[in-house]
């Protein structure tokens, strides 16, 4: 089986340095400004005489240097203490504060400027942060390039909660800005409350201001419902662009009757209010958010994303733009190869299947260890 470097199977030879992910780490390469001609010469290049444009590949000024999987990790496992939080609480109304707080807080980690990888079929990438001398363990896995979906799993077993959900997104360019629209949805499951929280999405969509030109920003966009079934509460978040910061509003009901509401910025500050009182309390600081540290074990699969994009990423943090387009081109067609073999068609991965009742991907219990 071809693989994306060549014989290099991406597993971690023993006495191997280890690598840890760039993702929210900051470097120069996030604000970089774009060169419009080195990226116009690169993608001409590229062309010839009856070129299938969909083997045309994204110029590497426009990406990050990591993937998709490696983002979900640190956007959501360095948050799970929000969920810890949620286990504590008696009241249902409080839990679902704190899981509505696990998502808000996830979206200050890892501003996305430029987009991140796309990872190949089989792809996988895990880490863990300790909690009381507990790990809680995240595990990604890409089960599909078209379209492309992101499965990912975190569990805390002392704590006895876990999460699970898919990413899928596309990208839109309009001249100076770009669209990122989300699909895929989170599942946390809090065992002691015996609880199911559904999102409706992953993420929210985005809106990227002055990809080129400008002063970049990054917007929020539409809304995202959380769902308890059991406990009957729901919380609706809504994101608005309400000129430079990242402004929200959002209300926790049981059925049809508000019982919280919560309105602020991700820029600064969110505050919550019970229904009808004038007296609030704060929800989300910036300023006191604190990162739990991401530990990254030896990656041991046979395509890790440390691995698969190491000599892409290099370039990228290099500013060697030629080279890490070269790279980069060698990654997929090696991916285009196994698409064509059938690998995008299989229901089934290393650590996830897809079930066919409830049209999603799924966890496969017992099939993830960490490496010692």
């Amino acid at each position: 089986m071809d693989t994306p470097q060549g014989e290099d199977k991406g597993v971690r030879q023993e006495g191997e340095e280890a690598v840890e992910s760039l993702c929210g780490k900051n470097g120069e390469w996030e604000t970089r400004k774009i060169s419009i001609m080195g990226v116009v010469k690169r993608f001409i290049s590229q062309l010839s005489y009856g070129q299938e444009l969909t083997r045309i590949s994204m110029p590497s000024e426009f990406l990050n240097p990591y993937s998709i999987l490696e983002v979900c990790a640190v956007r959501y496992l360095a948050r799970f203490d929000s969920l810890v939080n949620a286990n504590a609480q008696s009241n249902p109304a409080q839990r679902m504060l704190h899981v509505a707080h696990f998502l808000l807080s996830s979206l200050y980690r890892v501003k996305l400027y430029k987009k991140p990888y796309n990872p190949i079929v089989g792809e996988s990438h895990y880490c863990f942060v300790e909690n009381a001398g507990n790990k809680i363990r995240y595990l990604g896995e890409q089960v599909t390039h078209h379209p492309p979906v992101s499965a990912f799993y975190m569990d805390h077993e002392e704590e006895k909660i876990n999460v699970q959900g898919t990413i899928s997104f596309g990208v839109k360019f309009h001249v100076n800005s770009a669209t990122v629209a989300t699909k895929g949805e989170i599942r946390v499951r809090l065992e002691k409350h015996d609880e199911e929280y559904v999102f409706g999405k992953s993420t929210p969509d985005l809106l990227m201001k002055n990809v080129v030109f400008g002063t970049r920003q990054m917007k929020w966009q539409k809304s995202i419902d959380i769902t308890c079934p059991s406990s009957g509460y729901k919380a609706t978040i809504t994101f608005q662009d309400s000129g430079s910061s990242d402004s929200l509003t959002g209300v926790i009901s049981k059925g049809d009757q508000p019982v919280l509401r919560f309105e602020g910025s991700l820029d600064d500050e969110v505050y919550y209010f019970e229904e009808g009182a004038d007296e609030e309390t704060l929800f989300i600081s910036q300023d006191d958010l604190k990162d739990s540290k991401i530990i990254y074990p030896p990656q041991l699969d046979e395509y890790p994303s440390l691995k698969v994009w190491k000599e892409v990423t290099q370039c990228i943090v290099a500013n060697d733009m030629t080279e890490a387009d070269r790279a980069k081109h060698l990654v997929e067609e090696a991916q285009r190869v196994r698409v064509r073999a059938g690998e995008d068609e299989k229901k089934e991965r290393k650590y996830f299947k897809f079930d066919e009742a409830k049209g999603q991907w799924r966890y496969k219990e017992g099939t993830f260890v960490l490496p010692s």
